[in-house]
């Protein structure tokens, strides 16, 4: 039996997700298309998630209202992904606890995101609840307006 990962995540630059969003999320744009909105806002935290040194994840949080949602501080998960050969072995729900964690240090009360029809599964199963109904984004297909409240009333959130 394999032993199970260590999850190592630490903060790294903007600019150090960019080579994995654009191989796992956007490979039809260069990766100084990847430049999003809030990169370099002074309280964006950007992930990563390492298996022996090698970035294997990533995500990115911003404070940034949601656009249907109310919220006293609301904060954006852009950019999340996990390497194809290392999926499936907690990577994404250790980016996220840690980006979770920063967020209520803040003081922030919800974490939103555009997240993939595909990807739902694993949203949900990290508490996340669906807010409308299913969108298609240009070049990345279905989506949905997924929500997080940090407090953890979520079931107010569910439609």
């Amino acid at each position: 039996m394999k032993p199970a990962p260590l999850h190592r995540i630490r903060p790294i630059s903007a600019a150090d997700t960019r080579p994995l969003r654009q191989q796992i999320l956007r490979p039809h744009q260069t990766i100084s298309e990847l430049v999003y909105p809030g990169d370099d806002h002074p309280l964006a935290l950007h992930l990563g998630a390492f298996a022996d040194e090698r970035l294997v994840g990533i995500a990115s949080f911003t404070p940034e209202a949601c656009p249907e949602v109310s919220a006293r501080a609301a904060w954006r998960l852009r950019g999340m992904a996990v390497a194809p050969n290392a999926r499936y072995q907690g990577y994404g729900t250790a980016l996220l606890r840690a980006g979770i964690a920063y967020i209520r240090a803040q003081r922030g009360d919800l974490l939103w995101c555009h997240g993939r029809t595909s990807a739902l599964p694993f949203y949900r199963g990290c508490g996340f609840v669906t807010h409308g109904a299913e969108f298609i984004a240009p070049h990345t297909g279905p989506h949905y307006l997924l929500l997080y409240w940090i407090d953890g009333a979520n079931e107010r959130a569910q439609q």
